[in-house]
């Protein structure tokens, strides 16, 4: 799912991707977990990327993958802020998920986090959202 990465963009994307959690019989914790990864990832390509954004969630079953995308033009640099204030996000997602890696790409960043599923939870077929371009 691919959007303009702006604030109003990342509850968007959230539900969309909410409603596939429900339809694919996660758990609530499970739901709730990767809510909060996909909110993180999201801001953090609203607040550092560039002016699109995409989200991909792969469901194998036994994991979860969640990628954020940044692309498209350049975003004027935002001032550094307070740390008190932001900067833990991919250390939330760092702590909460399997496997969290961040790369450069040649049209911006691409952040990828691991989730592994409870074994109540393993029973779909692998599935992935289907690329679509949304507005936010």
């Amino acid at each position: 799912m691919t959007t303009t990465a702006q604030t109003e963009s990342v509850s968007l994307l959230r539900k969309h991707a909410a409603a596939h959690f429900s339809a694919w019989l996660m758990s609530p914790d499970t739901q709730d977990t990767a809510a909060l990864v996909i909110s993180e990832l999201l801001t953090n390509a609203v607040l550092h990327g560039r002016d699109k954004m995409t989200l991909a969630i792969v469901y194998t079953g036994p994991a979860l993958e969640i990628v954020v995308t940044d692309h498209g033009k350049a975003k004027a640099a935002n001032p550094p802020t307070d740390p008190d204030e932001h900067g833990r996000g991919l250390d939330i997602v760092a702590a909460i998920t399997r496997d969290l890696q961040v790369e450069k790409t040649s049209h911006g960043w691409r952040t990828r986090a691991h989730m592994d599923l409870a074994p109540a939870e393993t029973h779909a077929q692998p599935m992935a959202l289907a690329p679509q371009t949304l507005s936010a």
